[in-house]
């Protein structure tokens, strides 16, 4: 393992020194400002909802937006490939991958997937005449230029076990990656002791002098294979069984632990798995077996479990982005790219 990150530290350290000394071309857009939502480590930061936030955010000012993500392990036959023009989702998840059908299904701007970015913002430029391109975990994608790069962290694993792939889950160098970002936000911070946030917020500001958020991932609610919202407080002092295809399941475990279960249990798939009949003939299985009330999985998840399955006490956690100390915003204000522009 330490041989291979290595390498692996070889080829990311040359391939991002051809990109600082303008070796490998980036190619950019005019009239189209774009904002990339990514993070240092492998999964687990809380891109989804975050990117649906800002998404969100950018359109109440009167922004244009499109979406844009690699679309990981989408089996398409076009690329770039429109998912949805903010009304209508033309393909299905196995075609656009989990993240981007998710976003598709929550948010009303157009979202494009495709493995080089910059093709799909050209796209979403000409074919929804955007004005602006939220880029979707594209913080390692340096061919396409940003004028701003949101670095997420992880509070309950920041450092990424301090070692590059395979052996940890950096997928670049920390620190000259931090360099890089233009702000941080450090999520999923409810999760980890006071102290030690206030530590990462004291390291992140202190070291790299950029501007630092605090967000946490609240549950929003809990709805059932149909649609349906059911009350949070059902899950207390029941059997609760959990299963995802998560880079970091425990803390899927540790959010609904919040929700006090009697008993609870996981069952736990590579990230973006896509589900069987016989992954569901398994979770059904041992839900039987522990006598579970209800099966609780993501909304990640549940996009590529078949919509005509019978399962009725199977429930999806829907997860929301909350800010609760607040630097991001400023460049909202008034509609209007305030601290953005400087990048230019």
């Amino acid at each position: 393992m330490k041989i291979l990150s290595y390498l692996y530290f070889l080829i990311t350290s040359l391939r991002n020194l051809l990109y600082d000394r303008k070796i490998l071309k980036i190619n950019k857009i005019e009239d189209l400002f774009v904002i990339c939502i990514g993070n240092i480590t492998v999964g687990g930061t809380g891109k989804t909802p975050a990117v649906q936030y800002f998404a969100k955010k950018l359109t109440s000012e009167g922004k244009k937006v499109a979406v844009i993500s690699r679309g990981y392990r989408g089996k398409r036959k076009i690329d770039p490939l429109v998912v949805s023009d903010g009304k209508e989702i033309f393909v299905t998840s196995l075609e656009s991958g989990d993240e981007p059908y998710i976003h598709a299904l929550n948010l009303k701007v157009p979202i494009i997937v495709g493995r080089d970015r910059y093709k799909a913002a050209k796209l979403a430029k000409e074919k929804f005449n955007v004005d602006t391109i939220i880029l979707d975990d594209g913080f390692q994608h340096r061919k396409f230029f940003r004028n701003w790069d949101i670095v997420l962290i992880d509070a309950t694993n920041p450092f990424g076990w301090n070692a590059l792939l395979p052996k940890g889950t950096l997928r670049e160098k920390f620190d000259s990656a931090a360099k890089r970002g233009s702000e941080f936000i450090i999520t999923k911070s409810d999760l980890i002791a006071e102290r030690d946030l206030n530590k990462l917020k004291r390291f992140l500001r202190g070291k790299y002098g950029k501007p630092v958020s605090v967000a946490r991932h609240g549950i929003k609610c809990l709805y059932d294979i149909e649609g349906n919202m059911k009350p949070l407080f059902w899950v207390k002092d029941k059997r609760v069984l959990l299963f995802s295809g998560l880079a970091n399941p425990l803390n899927f475990e540790k959010t609904v632990i919040s929700l006090n279960p009697k008993y609870i249990e996981r069952i736990d798939f590579l990230d973006h798995h896509s589900f069987k009949d016989r992954d569901i003939a398994l979770i059904k299985k041992r839900a039987k077996e522990i006598n579970a009330s209800y099966v609780i999985t993501t909304e990640k998840d549940i996009v590529k479990i078949p919509k005509d399955i019978e399962w009725e006490n199977l429930y999806v956690l829907k997860i929301e982005f909350d800010f609760l100390e607040n630097n991001s915003l400023e460049c909202f204000k008034g509609g209007t790219n305030v601290r953005f522009q400087k990048q230019e």
